[in-house]
């Protein structure tokens, strides 16, 4: 597994962008689960050369597009209820992070299979 091959394309930045305006869209109280799991779906089926890179691609904005969503989140409680409401919310994010990477990893390699199966020649 090559990072910079990982890293090289639209797929990554595309990834984080929907995460982040699915987000933004479904009104910053819901859960993006079912949105990080499609985006890393999508994004495997963009990096569908290696299985490794597939799952590390989605891996990637998993993280990054759910970082940037508890930042919202946590600005605009911070914002609404004070400190420590925020408080209480940042522990219980860290959990809900590490589970959006999880989906994120598995959707990347569920994008890759589906790309295999489809047969598509590239």
């Amino acid at each position: 597994m090559d990072f910079n091959n990982v890293t090289k394309g639209k797929a990554i930045p595309l990834g984080i962008i929907i995460i982040v305006l699915t987000y933004l869209l479904s009104g910053a109280s819901s859960s993006i689960l079912p949105f990080v799991f499609f985006t890393g779906i999508l994004v495997g089926l963009m990096k569908h050369d290696n299985i490794i890179e597939s799952a590390v691609a989605a891996l990637l904005v998993a993280l990054i597009g759910s970082v940037i969503s508890t930042i919202i989140t946590s600005a605009i409680i911070y914002i609404s209820y004070g400190s420590t409401y925020l408080a209480y919310t940042l522990t219980s994010s860290l959990y809900l992070v590490i589970l959006y990477i999880i989906a994120g990893a598995i959707g990347g390699v569920i994008g890759y299979y589906i790309f295999n199966e489809l047969d598509v020649k590239h």
